[in-house]
């Protein structure tokens, strides 16, 4: 029985299956997007000076990242990642020529082809985050050796995540600053012209085909033949799948376990709800401390010790299942949460996100995780394009929930938003063990039960 070597476990394994260059392409892809909601918002202010205007504009290019992403996703299952990033990327490059002509008309309020073009950005934006995991798990599922490979794939795609969700919005600031409101679309412009083309032909974008076989990249060596193993080992790489420790096949014809998904969503949707409400609290304390404009420097700091926790999690037991994961992290949170309440300066606000991050990261990580292993391959792209819509839709939620209590009771008070998206993180994961428990038991059930049958 020819039995396949393990590949190297941690990001060299990331480097040797990609190259470098792909590090830096799908890193900058991701900027398109990041710098969306807050470039619209921006470039409004800055031509017509109508700040409510401009809000306006943001939420409705939001809210067309929630209902385009999941779009974007399913036409990537159905044609490819190919087709659908170089389509966006035309559609984007056009809809921001017309955000960017129409934005002069809102000095007195939203036009309709000003709404039209936010929204419109905001469905066609490329989704080059959630494509770019779909590749990896594509590349690496079904093959219990490369569960850790999969892992530092997943930590590396959320600490990259993360860092282009403060990236994104700082580099509009310091753009908008030194050259004016409406520079950073045509930053994002230029960035979407050139990189998503490169994402979308690179070399690894055969796995984000619907069609993906298991065929090794150039330059990585060629899985061992498994077609002699025996239906004991198969029989319990099954079972260790049901169970959500070791990735699902990419070829498994297993339906979307919607329920499941489901909640695999609202933990997305609090994290992004925790992240939205910690920068408007970060903005409040600098705010009322007399340190106005340093809300942003203070949140990047949740960055630092999430995205290397994140990285982590290819390091961690592999006894440690996803769900004891989940809820381990979850649990840590939420003391971590309480202490941001003991803030009276900057830096105090600085350090206990410190905290914070240790235990969100791996979150991230293992809520990716286990929606790759329960996705069957011709819904991966669908999947997850929706969870990191779910991280934009809540962290829009959190940020508004965070900014009407912020205006009534300070910083202290919108930090409950942030508690309360911690609690609905921990029940989340808690439902997820508890369906997940019962979904193993019922596949051992009929799996016993086809085994009567048989004999």
């Amino acid at each position: 029985m020819a039995q396949s070597s393990p590949a190297p476990a941690g990001l060299s394994s990331l480097l040797q299956a990609a190259g470098p260059s792909y590090f830096l392409v799908s890193a900058l892809a991701r900027l398109p997007l990041s710098m969306l909601v807050i470039g619209a918002l921006t470039a409004v202010v800055g031509v017509s000076g109508n700040v409510a205007a401009g809000g306006a504009v943001a939420a409705i290019a939001g809210i067309g990242v929630a209902v385009g992403a999941p779009l974007s996703g399913l036409a990537s299952d159905r044609f490819g990642q190919r087709p659908t990033l170089l389509v966006s990327a035309v559609l984007y490059v056009a809809a921001l020529i017309a955000f960017l002509l129409a934005a002069p008309g809102a000095e007195h309020g939203v036009t309709p082809a000003l709404a039209l073009a936010a929204a419109g950005a905001g469905v066609v934006v490329p989704q080059a985050g959630p494509m770019t995991r779909v590749r990896w798990i594509r590349r690496w599922a079904g093959r219990p050796a490369d569960a850790r490979s999969l892992d530092a794939a997943q930590g590396y795609e959320s600490t990259v995540d993360e860092l282009s969700f403060v990236l994104g919005p700082a580099a509009v600031g310091v753009i908008a600053a030194l050259w004016g409101g409406t520079v950073p679309l045509l930053v994002a412009l230029v960035l979407t012209a050139i990189f998503i083309p490169w994402f979308a032909l690179h070399s690894t974008s055969a796995y984000g085909s619907r069609a993906h076989a298991a065929v090794p990249l150039p330059g990585t060596p060629a899985p061992a033949d498994t077609a002699g193993t025996d239906a004991a080992g198969a029989d319990a790489a099954s079972a260790d799948a049901a169970d959500g420790d070791v990735p699902a096949a990419p070829s498994s014809p297993r339906s979307v376990p919607w329920a499941l998904l489901g909640l695999l969503l609202l933990g997305m949707l609090s994290i992004g709800s925790v992240f939205g409400s910690l920068a408007t609290v970060s903005t409040a304390l600098a705010d009322e401390t007399g340190h106005q404009g340093t809300g942003g420097l203070i949140y990047s700091t949740l960055g630092l010790t999430s995205g290397l926790a994140a990285l982590s999690v290819s390091r961690w037991p592999a006894r440690w299942s996803i769900q004891g994961r989940w809820l381990a992290c979850a649990a840590l949170l939420l003391p971590a949460l309480s202490l941001l309440w003991l803030a009276r300066e900057p830096w105090h606000l600085a350090v206990g996100l410190l905290l914070v991050g240790a235990p969100i990261g791996p979150v991230l990580v293992t809520v990716f995780s286990a929606a790759g292993t329960r996705t069957p391959a011709h819904r991966l792209g669908l999947v997850m394009t929706l969870l990191s819509a779910g991280i934009t839709l809540g962290t829009s939620l959190g940020n508004w929930l965070g900014g009407e209590l912020a205006l009534s009771g300070g910083h202290g008070t919108a930090l409950w938003v942030t508690f309360g998206s911690g609690v609905a993180l921990l029940l989340a994961g808690a439902l997820f063990a508890v369906a997940s428990q019962r979904r193993r038991r019922g596949s051992e059930v009929h799996a016993v039960a086809d085994m009567h049958t048989v004999s």
